[in-house]
């Protein structure tokens, strides 16, 4: 099988290759990072399929060198889930911490490095002599620190990756590419992979090693498609990405400590130019439509548009704009006119950019699906007719 590890290793050199240097140049940033956590884990598979080769028998001094990067892996993967969620992020002294371990662990293989070839290939025959006691519980503490380390950091990223799916409803009416959906597939098809990992070391599922090799390298792949087809995150001109990450900081901090943005005698006349704006020009209709768009027909700041909905209406630009939407669904699906739409057509037409976000937010406000309601109106209307 050491062919299938050794596709699935030079598979992620490829991309970790890709993603950094970014040839769409996208997300730089988090590309960076992202590919130093792909060149990581490519050399964690080589590090399978080497020993069994005649390479470090014949350039010992290369044995270990895989091995140099395994602690950077996880917080390489947490830094690019953070400059994914926020693009202009700068980098801080404090981010280095996240790399202690990596250099603890650079420290504890030195002594390794100064063998000589002889030695090595001792090692690599199971020649040499056993390691003393403190070495080995060192050595012991280190295995299972890595996978712990592993395990958090993939929560990190998740639960960083999930507030920023809640964040973006503040500023967007579709999140479609910038709520970073291809990220959530990327780190399931992540977790699949640490999933195999643990069960060849502590759950022994045979079934499953036997599988393995082949799953491992049907997850590297299903990594390299989510990873490539990444859009452009924040496609804002820069003061209006400046404006969006300050309501997000002021959404996380204490609604007590944020000032008023529009006196309180205005807000009433502000409220009704919105239901006026929504009502006649019916600007829902755009499927692209954020927070900024809306503000500049307003004639005010993202702030004070964002302000007016979370103050005046209880409610973040997301769910404002999707009300309306479902409200002309519902119309549509009620329609003679439009009989002819499937419920995609319908979708678009209502002004949403995908069925699933659709579906999902049609009964999240109506408490049906969008078939369900069809369906109960139909029987309702029958009711209604026989009576």
């Amino acid at each position: 099988m050491h062919i299938i590890y050794t596709l699935a290793s030079g598979s992620l050199l490829l991309l970790a290759f890709l993603t950094f240097t970014n040839p769409r140049n996208v997300n730089k940033k988090a590309n960076h990072w992202l590919g130093v956590f792909l060149f990581s884990f490519a050399c964690l598979l080589l590090d399978r399929v080497l020993p069994d080769t005649a390479i470090y028998k014949k350039y010992p001094h290369l044995l270990g060198l895989t091995e140099l990067t395994r602690f950077a892996m996880a917080p390489s993967l947490y830094m690019g889930v953070v400059y994914f969620t926020y693009p202009d992020r700068k980098f801080h002294r404090k981010d280095l911490l996240h790399f202690i371990p990596c250099l603890l662990f650079l420290f504890y293989i030195i002594p390794f490095f100064l063998h000589t070839a002889e030695e090595k290939r001792a090692i690599l025959a199971g020649h040499f002599p056993l390691p003393n006691a403190l070495t080995a519980l060192i050595g012991r503490c280190m295995f299972y620190a890595i996978k712990i380390q592993i395990i958090l950091y993939w929560v990190a990223a998740y639960i960083r990756l999930r507030r920023h799916q809640q964040n973006v409803q503040l500023f967007a009416s579709n999140i479609g590419n910038i709520g970073l959906g291809w990220m959530r597939y990327f780190l399931l098809s992540l977790v699949s992979l640490i999933f195999l990992w643990f069960n060849e070391l502590f759950f022994h599922i045979q079934p499953l090693i036997a599988l393995t090799p082949w799953l491992f390298l049907v997850a590297v792949y299903c990594i390299s498609y989510f990873s490539l087809r990444q859009p452009e995150i924040f496609d804002f001109p820069e003061p209006e990405v400046v404006e969006i990450r300050q309501i997000i900081q002021e959404q996380v901090q204490d609604k007590k400590a944020v000032l008023p943005r529009i006196a309180a005698d205005q807000m009433q006349p502000l409220k009704d130019r919105l239901y006026q704006l929504m009502h006649l020009e019916k600007m829902y209709l755009e499927a692209e439509l954020g927070l900024p768009d809306l503000a500049k027909r307003m004639k005010l700041s993202s702030h004070e548009l964002s302000y007016l909905l979370n103050e005046g209406l209880g409610k973040n630009f997301f769910q404002f704009i999707n009300e309306y939407r479902v409200e002309e669904a519902k119309r549509l699906l009620l329609s003679d006119q439009h009989r002819h739409l499937n419920m995609l057509g319908i979708a678009y037409e209502a002004g949403f950019s995908s069925k699933t976000t659709f579906n999902t937010t049609f009964k999240k406000v109506v408490g049906q699906s969008p078939s369900q309601f069809v369906q109960a109106h139909t029987t309702q209307h029958l009711k209604e007719a026989l009576e």
